[in-house]
């Protein structure tokens, strides 16, 4: 049969998955009231691995304080989220599945509300969604944004986390970026 493979392992770089079976970033919010990996998240992650799937992926984990887009989203900004990212990545390898972190920035698609702060984008057009204006990042801090994203796949690394997910999509910053239109 042609869908034989999807129970195959595969290589993806130098990592080895035991299928094809991939759990995609999924928005759940499980995370602590201090945005760290939660045991409920850790149970949620770790029944799919259990399940049999290859790779699992976290959703959307925030690389800077500023970068939430939703009230309750896992974080990697600091070095006090690697403790609770190593117990999902050990409960994750404990039923033979990889663990992926999608490490995230929401720009300008998210609101002070959510946040604390004004939201940040590439340039000074509101958001259609929001519908806030953000504050442009300077060339500086747009840099610095970079090492965020660096930074928060060396914690990942550091948590035992398998890959990292950059998300440039869904009108997020580094879509905002890229776009005419922002």
């Amino acid at each position: 049969m042609k869908y034989e493979k999807i129970f195959l392992p595969i290589r993806i770089g130098n990592m080895e998955l035991k299928n094809r079976l991939v759990v995609p970033p999924m928005a759940t919010n499980y995370c602590n009231p201090d945005y760290s990996v939660s045991e409920r998240a850790i149970a949620y992650y770790g029944k799919r691995a259990q399940g049999g799937f290859g790779l699992i992926t976290l959703e959307g984990t925030v690389v800077d304080p500023l970068g939430r887009a939703t009230a309750r989203m896992s974080c990697i900004y600091d070095d006090t989220f690697i403790p609770g990212l190593k117990r999902l990545a050990d409960e994750v390898h404990k039923w033979g599945a990889k663990l992926s972190v999608q490490i995230h920035h929401a720009g300008r698609q998210t609101s002070s509300a959510t946040m604390g702060g004004q939201p940040v984008s590439a340039s000074k057009i509101k958001c259609p969604f929001i519908k806030e204006v953000p504050r442009e990042l300077t060339t500086e801090e747009a840099y610095q944004v970079i090492e965020q994203f660096g930074d928060a796949a060396l914690r990942a690394r550091k948590a035992g986390v398998d890959c990292v997910e950059i998300h440039g999509a869904h009108g997020y910053l580094i879509s905002q970026f890229m776009s005419a239109y922002s």
